[in-house]
């Protein structure tokens, strides 16, 4: 039979687009800790991509992609264990990419055979049974989801609205992958049936579709979705009808950041940027820009450069001798322009008969 798309398999194959749509959406907003999830959803749209040859028969037109899908199984539980760790502030140890090596082991026959059809060897595939082993493949996905579910037990905190938010879109995330988990074995089971058809060939495509465009929508709906501020209306009650959940939210973010900004004092890095501090609060860089613009009606340079200034006052008052140079420098400015411009901002004169003043008084 020739080669030829259907409704489903068109749509699946949109599924898949969109997937590689959101990877390069999330891979260059250069927000690290989502990386994680921009090649899970890349190995979910890999995945995909290949049911479709399979189902239309463009597989043998284009072979490439025939064991592709046990590196990307292999791949997803690592991935999102580790999301998980940069989501609850957990380092990975340094040796983390052992956890890989299921993945790496279905990699080597998957570079045999394109060697293979490149022409390049005509060496016997190794390894192909582990692109075949389905309930390994099964077993290492409930073993990762099982680690998630543990470290979202032990890592638990409904202390604050921000918790509750973190803690409510993992239940999503894990929950979705748990159905993908579940879909994939359902398959295996069922399709030693006499009842089994192509509908239910399509139930596992359809569970990782689901996938990417639930991930999708949130990403859409609330830009800080990946740091584990969703869309707060979906996930949290709120307490106080005459006050709105977004506002209640903004408040409490932005006390943690005054909090952070007056005990770790970050404004004293010269290097510090809006992606630094967000980094340090575990916040998008769209969230933060958003509460600091909002609450203290500054934009990212003015709030940190009124700590700095605050700290060379307090210099300025409590030591005599104190250089000014040395001053503007210890407290996070990068030089001396755009000190001075800032201090005459506020006090209209220059730091030097801002101390003058003080000696006479």
């Amino acid at each position: 039979m020739e080669p030829s798309f259907d409704t489903w398999t068109s749509i699946f194959l949109l599924a898949a687009a969109m997937g590689l749509f959101l990877f390069i959406a999330l891979i260059t907003t250069r927000i690290k800790k989502n990386y994680p999830i921009a090649f899970l959803i890349l190995a979910f749209s890999l995945i995909l991509f290949q049911y479709v040859l399979y189902w239309t028969r463009y597989e043998n037109v284009i072979p490439y992609f025939k064991l592709i899908p046990a590196i990307c199984y292999f791949s997803s539980g690592p991935l999102l264990y580790l999301y998980f760790l940069n989501l609850f502030s957990k380092k990975p140890s340094f040796n983390y990419y052992f956890h890989f090596f299921p993945a790496a082991l279905a990699l080597i026959p998957n570079l045999i055979l394109w060697f293979k059809y490149l022409g390049l060897t005509t060496m016997k595939i190794p390894l192909i049974s582990i692109t075949q082993s389905y309930w390994l493949i099964a077993i290492h996905m409930c073993i990762y989801a099982a680690l998630i579910l543990v470290l979202m037990i032990k890592t638990k905190a409904l202390d604050s609205e921000y918790n509750k938010v973190r803690f409510n879109w993992s239940k999503v995330l894990v929950s979705l992958y748990i159905v993908f988990i579940l879909s994939y074995i359902s398959y295996y089971i069922l399709v030693n049936f006499p009842f089994f058809n192509s509908e239910w060939d399509y139930m596992i495509s359809g569970m990782m579709s689901l996938s990417i465009y639930a991930i999708g929508y949130f990403i859409i709906k609330q830009p800080s979705v990946f740091d584990g501020e969703l869309h707060a209306n979906l996930f949290l009650p709120i307490k106080n009808k005459n006050e709105t959940l977004e506002n209640s939210l903004l408040i409490e973010f932005y006390e943690n950041i005054v909090k952070h900004m007056e005990t770790k004092k970050p404004y004293r890095d010269n290097e510090l940027r809006l992606v630094h501090l967000a980094d340090q609060l575990g916040f998008s860089t769209h969230l933060l820009s958003q509460i600091i613009n909002n609450k203290s009606g500054k934009n990212f340079n003015h709030f940190v450069n009124e700590y700095r200034l605050q700290e060379a006052e307090d210099l300025l008052v409590s030591s005599k001798h104190a250089q000014v140079k040395s001053i503007y420098f210890d407290v996070g400015f990068n030089n001396k322009a755009t000190f001075y411009k800032a201090f005459k901002m506020k006090h209209h004169c220059t730091p030097l008969e801002f101390k003058k003043k003080l000696q006479v008084k």
